[in-house]
């Protein structure tokens, strides 16, 4: 699957259940979610994060495929705002 960026924002608040979002994120490096990219550019390509705060934007990705949890995309920046790093994480 590519990244899509209409089918990603259609997706946004959904924590539980299925997830178009978790079958486009291995695209998201070359649709330009990479170390030092900046908070608005990230922004502009996902749209507003699910939860957000000083240094961290996460986006829901729905229940694990592998098992009872859930799955967020983690984005961390640094101190002037560009990604420091970018992962997928279970909750």
């Amino acid at each position: 699957m590519t990244f899509d960026k209409a089918a990603w924002a259609d997706e946004r608040g959904k924590y539980d259940g299925e997830s178009r979002r978790s079958a486009m994120v291995p695209q998201l490096g070359s649709a330009g979610i990479a170390t030092g990219a900046s908070r608005r550019a990230v922004r502009m390509l996902l749209g507003e994060p699910d939860s957000a705060g000083p240094s961290a934007d996460i986006y829901y990705l729905g229940r694990s495929a592998t098992g009872p949890s859930f799955e967020i995309y983690r984005i961390e920046y640094d101190a002037g705002g560009k990604v420091r790093t970018a992962q997928v994480q279970r909750s």
